[in-house]
């Protein structure tokens, strides 16, 4: 009898340390940090994206269509919006057009720096922007058109059920050979929830 009931309070005793290992171990399963893999990461903003961008020049607002890649702290449009631009240099809508097809797709690199914000729920960029040269031609003559921009605020890039870029830029200043346009309006170029290309 003495058997018996040795050998059922170690069965009693195996079944209540299993029991407490069991739960120690889950705790100790808790405790550690899990890794999610739908977490912003400051890698996600590279990709291709498209969509409008809304152009003002004055009183005057416009959209367009476009394309752009970002990738290793740069943004590439393989075809920045030049209307506005052209028709800064050039008066007459006519010889203007005339000048957007001879100079046609103008590439255009924006480089930028991010980082995750306080929340870790948006990736922010701040942008640096080069000046953009290209040679237009103006009554008959190539010249030289350098156009500053400058960054109206800092991008951000959101991820949910779409992934979406939204940034600003101003072009403030255009020279022609050197002399500045003038009197300018300051073309503002404002891309908005564009969507990141799967």
């Amino acid at each position: 009898m003495k058997k018996f009931v040795s050998f059922k309070a170690l069965s009693v005793l195996f079944i209540l340390l299993s029991f407490t290992f069991s739960i120690i171990s889950c705790r100790d399963d808790d405790d550690k940090p899990k890794t999610n893999p739908d977490a912003l990461k400051i890698e996600d903003v590279n990709g291709d994206y498209t969509g409008k961008a809304v152009i003002s020049k004055g009183t005057v607002n416009g959209e367009t269509n476009v394309i752009f890649s970002a990738q290793k702290n740069i943004i590439n449009f393989t075809e920045f919006p030049m209307k506005e631009i052209i028709a800064s240099v050039i008066s007459d809508p006519v010889k203007a057009g005339q000048a957007l097809t001879a100079i046609g797709k103008v590439k255009y690199e924006l480089n930028y720096t991010s980082a995750l914000n306080k929340e870790k729920k948006e990736v922010e960029l701040a942008f640096s922007p080069k000046e953009l040269t290209l040679q237009v031609p103006i009554e008959g003559v190539s010249k030289k058109v350098v156009v500053t921009f400058v960054p109206a605020k800092k991008g951000v890039f959101t991820k949910g059920k779409t992934q979406n870029l939204n940034f600003e830029l101003e072009a403030t200043k255009i020279t022609v050979e050197g002399t500045a346009v003038n009197p300018y309006d300051k073309i503002k170029y404002n891309f908005p929830m564009l969507k990141k290309l799967p």
